[in-house]
């Protein structure tokens, strides 16, 4: 107990550790992330933020504050290959300073990491792709990728995992990992109107022609960041006092999925943002309820409004966008029996990572092959085996999703969360970006699976709506 009382977290001012679970230190770090994208001054942000997220890790026993900063970094770089910037990077010393004090000065905590050993399978079911077919050049050209789609959320998943703490007195997982994936759409949507500001390309281009690419990321990847983001939004509007900010941030993200004009992004963007409105207004209960129904009700008599008024302009820009002449998926259905034929070709290990197709032009010195489809790339790139560990993998998951998904509230908006991601992960490639998609959707997994041990420690006659959340 005299050496507990004796540490840094227990002499730190309340009032600065409590800092770093409000909305303020994550605007902040938005701030920092934006300028510096759109400066490209690397040294500059990451010595900013690595100062301020150092801070957090000296004086607060708890890993959950560095999860803006896992995910918010990459959209620092608005350059493809910063590689000529990893000089700059010398401003993170202080973050890496505070990381190594944190790991050993802090204690881990013990407790069941249930997506341990599924993460683990299919790494290995990754690395064994294309055993006994694939040639060696392309094996180790997209080695590097692979390691990082197998080991990198797992990193991430065992830090936060091992030195995450609810027990501070501060903001709890859910409510935490909420107002970061909420604010993480904004500072997308900040990116993606500054490129049009900066642009200006004329309305007939959007979405063709001019294809949204902020550097770090492209339209597809960002509209799938969004998916997972946006959701959060309404459901701090259901647990938070703030209800008309958090259900107009929700909004404006779901309308940034919009901005990126991902055809499946909008697609997939325009159901959940219809299913989740509609589950948030259910959800909340009492006068507070007109908190959320008349923002949305605004914001749908608005589009309803705009489209009457412009409906020939603007039906025909969306047959264009959608491209209902091609009578194909986007060229996908000739990917889609590539990925059929591969796992013909070699059922067990399938083609692997690294297969050289005839539909998909790679990188240049990267073999990884797209398949444009969740289902379709573990069927062409790794066979029975990754059939097996992925089916596991997801059974974890959603088992984990719907463990006590009638009281958690957070896992209900998750699971809102995973199916927008999931839907349009379908016909894109969301499921095999590491970072920091993947990484993003493991960390969501991980504050669910700690929330519905809340859920379990309450009393039953402490359940109800907010159960958990403050």
């Amino acid at each position: 107990m005299e050496e507990a009382k004796l540490r840094i977290s227990d002499k730190a001012p309340k009032g600065l550790q409590k800092f770093f679970y409000t909305d303020v230190y994550l605007v902040a770090l938005v701030a920092v992330v934006f300028f510096t994208w759109y400066t490209k001054e690397i040294f500059w942000g990451f010595l900013v933020g690595s100062v301020l997220a150092g801070t957090a890790l000296i004086v607060v026993d708890d890993f959950k504050p560095m999860l803006p900063v896992a995910l918010y970094a990459p959209a620092m770089f608005a350059m493809k290959d910063p590689t000529e910037y990893f000089i700059c990077l010398t401003g993170a010393i202080p973050l890496v300073i505070g990381l190594v004090f944190h790991i050993f000065y802090y204690r881990p905590e013990r407790k069941r990491m249930r997506m341990l050993i599924p993460q683990l399978l299919i790494a290995a079911a990754m690395l064994a792709g294309g055993a006994g077919v694939i040639s060696k050049e392309n094996y180790l050209g997209t080695l590097a990728y692979t390691l990082m789609l197998g080991f990198l959320p797992l990193i991430f998943y065992l830090l936060f995992a091992l030195y995450g703490k609810e027990e501070r007195g501060f903001a709890s997982i859910g409510k935490y990992t909420a107002k970061v994936f909420t604010w993480y759409g904004i500072l997308i949507g900040m990116e993606i109107i500054t490129l049009y500001v900066v642009n200006k390309p004329p309305f007939e281009l959007w979405g063709r022609g001019f294809v949204i690419d902020a550097g770090w990321s492209i339209d597809n990847n960002l509209a799938t960041v969004l998916l997972l983001a946006s959701p959060m939004g309404f459901y701090l509007a259901l647990t938070e006092k703030q209800k008309v900010l958090y259900t107009v941030l929700g909004i404006i993200n779901f309308g940034f999925t919009v901005l990126t004009f991902s055809r499946g992004g909008i697609l997939f963007g325009t159901i959940m943002a219809v299913i989740t409105a509609v589950y948030a207004m259910i959800k909340c209960k009492g006068r507070a309820k007109l908190k959320i129904v008349i923002p949305v009700a605004v914001v749908a008599a608005a589009i309803l409004a705009v489209y009457f008024a412009n409906m020939s302009e603007l039906n025909a820009y969306i047959s264009r966008l959608a491209n209902l002449e091609d009578k194909t998926i986007s060229g996908r259905d000739k990917l889609y029996a590539e990925a059929i034929e591969c796992f013909r070709n070699n059922p067990v290990f399938g083609a692997g990572m690294g297969f050289d197709g005839e539909y998909y032009a790679q990188p240049e010195g990267m073999y990884f092959y797209w398949f444009h489809s969740t289902l379709f790339q573990i069927i062409g790139s790794t066979g029975a085996v990754g059939i097996v560990a992925f089916a596991i993998f997801y059974a974890v998951r959603y088992g984990i999703v719907f463990r006590r998904i009638n009281r958690n509230v957070f896992a209900q908006f998750a699971l809102l969360s995973f199916l927008g991601f999931e839907g349009y992960s379908m016909m894109d490639t969301g499921t095999f970006i590491p970072y920091p998609i993947m990484v993003m959707a493991m960390l969501l997994t991980l504050a669910v699976e700690r929330t519905n041990e809340t859920v379990a420690l309450t009393p039953p006659d402490k359940r109800g709506l907010y159960y958990g959340e403050t």
